[in-house]
């Protein structure tokens, strides 16, 4: 027997969030990668257009402006060098540069060396990092937010006279 046994009401909200995130990994596997991404543009123009309105500074959030341009860079087939991808991410390129250092410390970007040998090496997001966003983003459009998923449609029903 183990000397901190583990309570019921301890067990029941790991397991309710553990189901949640599951099913919003599977929601995003099903959900087309392109409406995906489209969401994440929406979000990044989104937070662009709100710093026309309030300090940037009040909102910021650099590691995920860094985490949403890879997002969008990979699905388009890009593979941004860590300089463009700290000049997407509209920051002040010290800020960007030790969010990226930390990202990669908390392997949710891998950085990928030039294949030349020479210049920067690309950067992209780990497997990990990749589901765990469009999980996020399937979660979000669960609730009725981002773009209207494509769905095939259904003629109306025929009435005859």
């Amino acid at each position: 027997m183990s000397e901190f046994p583990i309570r019921a009401e301890r067990i029941d909200p790991i397991a309710l969030k553990t189901r949640k995130i599951i099913a919003d990994a599977e929601r995003a596997a099903a959900t087309n990668a392109a409406d995906l991404t489209d969401f994440a543009r929406q979000i990044l123009a989104g937070r662009r257009q709100r710093d026309n309105y309030f300090d940037p500074l009040l909102f910021s959030n650099p590691a995920w402006d860094l985490l949403l341009n890879l997002f969008v860079a990979q699905a388009e087939g890009r593979r941004p060098n860590s300089l463009e991808s700290c000049l997407a991410a509209s920051m002040p390129h010290s800020v960007a540069v030790r969010w990226m250092a930390y990202l990669k410390q908390e392997d949710m970007v891998v950085e990928r060396p030039n294949a030349v040998g020479e210049g920067l090496g690309s950067i992209q997001l780990s497997d990990h990092a990749r589901t765990a966003i469009a999980a996020y983003l399937s979660s979000l459009t669960s609730l009725g937010l981002g773009p209207d998923i494509v769905r095939p449609t259904v003629p109306p029903p025929c009435h005859s006279s």
